[in-house]
């Protein structure tokens, strides 16, 4: 039987982030430098810097921060 790499909840939640920083980064580059002749490298360049932030966020320092929250909490009542 194989192993799945990712679970279907953090597949859905990939996904999502990966479309909401398409368009976003679709939106800067256009915005900010219009269709200019690197748009494509501009525009993948900023893709993957804006999904290593958000994904990163939401993925790993949000879970993270409410973690130890939890345990601070648990610990001092």
């Amino acid at each position: 039987m194989k192993k799945k790499l990712l679970n279907p909840a953090l597949k859905r939640k990939l996904l999502v982030i990966s479309l909401l920083c398409l368009l976003i980064a679709s939106a800067l580059q256009l915005y900010t430098f219009g269709f200019a002749d690197n748009f494509f490298i501009n525009w993948l360049r900023l893709f993957v810097v804006l999904f290593a932030l958000v994904a990163g966020t939401v993925l790993a320092i949000v879970p993270g921060a409410n973690y130890l929250v939890n345990k601070t909490s648990q610990l001092l009542s």
